[in-house]
């Protein structure tokens, strides 16, 4: 009699039939148009059934927008990483160690190869840069604002810079370690930014803390 499989193991078998199909698609897409791939392409090179690919998704489109979903979650996860778990922060204070945006790219070599080599996931660019703006726009508070500077166009910039330097190292083929490309982007940001205090938004649990601790006080 066969052992049955715990629930964990069912997950990380899941799991990696999940991911030998998202690889199998970007391989695919590295090779031909996305409107010539068929699902015995993807199941092929996968080494998987198509009974598996029909547990999970129906059309080849449901496949690649977990693709996009999951690059996009990862991508959030590591641009805050910098400043996730503080109040208070200043660039100078940044570490480049903390800098994880470009270990992400790195973790996603193939897809971010084909959204800069190719034009099958141009669409994809104008999401990244929008979510590249809009967090900056919300997930920090400048303490010290220069009244001179738009920062709603400072967050174009601040999108467009990350953009390039992420284009540039693709298309190097990653002619750079991640950690030196972290190095390099905190450099630049202290050059004309080094005074800059920001406040993050992400723990209005600390909100709460610093009101009770002044109610206290008084």
């Amino acid at each position: 009699m066969h052992k049955s499989l715990s629930i964990p193991d069912m997950d990380r078998r899941v799991h990696r039939s999940k991911q030998a199909l998202k690889a199998s698609l970007l391989e695919w897409m590295s090779r031909k148009p996305f409107e010539s791939i068929t699902i015995t392409d993807i199941v092929k090179l996968a080494d998987v059934n198509r009974s598996t690919f029909y547990k999970h998704y129906v059309y080849r489109e449901d496949l690649l927008n977990e693709i996009l979903k999951d690059v996009m979650a990862d991508l959030i996860f590591a641009y805050r990483a910098p400043y996730q778990h503080y109040r208070d922060f200043g660039i100078m204070d940044l570490n480049a160690s903390a800098i994880k945006i470009f270990d992400h790219v790195l973790g996603h070599g193939t897809f971010y190869a084909l959204l800069v080599n190719t034009n099958m996931l141009s669409g994809f660019r104008d999401t990244l840069y929008e979510t590249l703006k809009t967090l900056y726009l919300e997930d920090v508070t400048d303490m010290s604002p220069d009244p001179r500077v738009n920062k709603e166009l400072l967050a174009c910039y601040q999108a467009n810079a990350v953009l390039g330097l992420i284009t540039g190292w693709v298309q190097s083929n990653f002619k750079y370690s991640a950690s030196y490309m972290a190095e390099q982007l905190l450099e630049f940001t202290r050059m004309n930014r080094s005074n800059e205090v920001y406040r993050s938004n992400l723990n209005p649990s600390l909100d709460e803390m610093e009101r009770g601790t002044a109610s206290h006080d008084n």
